[in-house]
């Protein structure tokens, strides 16, 4: 049984180790340890890193009951010295100790309860049970927790029954059998969670409300602690310095100017498409068919941009039928149509077609789309629908 370093003590990121076993499974190389420092992933917290002598350790997992460092290298049944990344492992512990104060403010002042808890790469994230808290609530509950953590409260943990465990007051009973780990913010908060944790409230640094969205019936909340919450402030200080050039607007003009270049953007947009719409227009009156028959091979010409010329084409000439092939690399993309007085099936000619393809399409029986992969010119697609065409005869 490995001994878990840090449990005994959470700040705890180096120490010496006796690789006890080491094998490897689907997931790559693995050493099972004496004691370790490397957390496992569990409870929404990831795995800690770091390195086992000459060993990279990439993640750390409970399998079976024990503790299995992945490591980029098999490590013999020798001593080592192991180094978690320590950087990594205080951001996490910031982030899940802020998450245990967010999680007990949002329950005791709005009644709202923690589903669930994420603590990703870039956002760390809550699912509230509803949906409900506004945003004056929310700004309430940050400006709470920033108090809180400003008080430097203790963060303790000790182990109990199970038995004991149920008869505590916990915001949520643990599913687990077996002793359980109890971690307690003073006088705020008791939970059993088997996360690390800073040793006081203060270590938390600060913590900032970024977002929230509507999320299995109820509220996904999103923050950020300590480190994050300053690097995303530094995000948005240069993002706006930026814009402040750019925009030639100090910062409190910013939303005001935006919201002028939208408004001129989206005249611009019209303009160009009554433009466009006009040169469609105009290209259609260059298109005649021959024998009845329309066949143009487009260079990169955008798809929803021939479906469009080619509506233009057979509402002018009823009795023609129409295939434009547009090819990008090895990518073509095909429309079939044909005008009201026309016979056939395009849908039948469209099946034909992409059978030189890897790819699909669909429509109805006077225009069809479709396209895919390809390694044939575009003469082999005119012959087959030339060949469809006769058929229709």
């Amino acid at each position: 049984m490995t001994i878990k370093l840090y449990y005994q003590d959470s700040e705890i990121s180096e120490a010496s180790v006796q690789v006890l076993d080491s094998a490897n499974d689907e997931a790559g190389y693995y050493a099972i340890l004496d004691q370790s420092c490397f957390y496992p992933e569990g409870g929404g917290q990831p795995a800690d890193v770091g390195r086992i002598g000459p060993a990279k350790v990439m993640d750390v997992q409970t399998v079976e009951g024990k503790i299995r460092h992945y490591t980029d290298i098999q490590l013999p049944k020798e001593s080592y010295s192991a180094r978690v990344d320590w950087q990594r492992r205080w951001d996490h512990m910031q982030q899940h100790a802020g998450q245990h104060l967010l999680s007990a403010l949002f329950e005791d002042s709005l009644g709202l309860k923690t589903q669930s808890f994420h603590l990703g790469t870039e956002r760390v994230s809550i699912d509230l049970d509803l949906d409900t808290a506004t945003t004056a609530q929310l700004k309430d509950v940050e400006k709470m927790a920033n108090h809180l953590i400003s008080k430097r409260l203790a963060i303790t943990t000790r182990w109990v029954t199970n038995e004991e465990a149920k008869a505590i007051e916990l915001r949520k009973l643990p599913v687990m059998e077996g002793d359980v780990r109890l971690v307690e913010i003073d006088g705020i908060d008791l939970n059993a969670c088997g996360g690390t944790h800073p040793k006081n409230t203060a270590d938390i640094g600060l913590l900032k409300i970024i977002s929230t969205e509507k999320a299995k019936g109820g509220m996904r909340v999103y923050f950020l602690c300590g480190s994050r919450a300053l690097e995303y402030f530094s995000f948005l200080l240069e993002t706006t310095d930026k814009l402040v050039v750019q925009l030639n607007e100090p910062a409190a003009g910013l939303s005001e100017a935006a919201k002028i270049l939208l408004s001129e953007k989206a005249v611009a947009d019209k303009k160009i498409k009554n433009l466009q719409e006009q040169m469609l227009g105009l290209e259609a009156e260059t298109i005649l068919p021959s024998n009845g028959v329309v066949e143009r091979v487009f260079e990169g010409r955008p798809i929803k941009e021939l479906q469009q010329l080619a509506r233009l084409v057979i509402v002018k000439h009823a009795s023609a039928t129409l295939l434009f092939i547009s090819i990008t690399n090895d990518d073509v993309r095909l429309v079939c149509a044909k005008g009201e007085q026309a016979p056939g099936d395009m849908r039948e000619a469209l099946e034909r077609l992409l059978a030189l393809t890897e790819g699909k399409g669909g429509g109805n029986v006077q225009f069809v789309q479709g396209g895919g992969k390809t390694s044939e010119a575009p003469e082999a697609f005119q012959k087959i629908f030339r060949e469809t065409l006769k058929s229709f005869k």
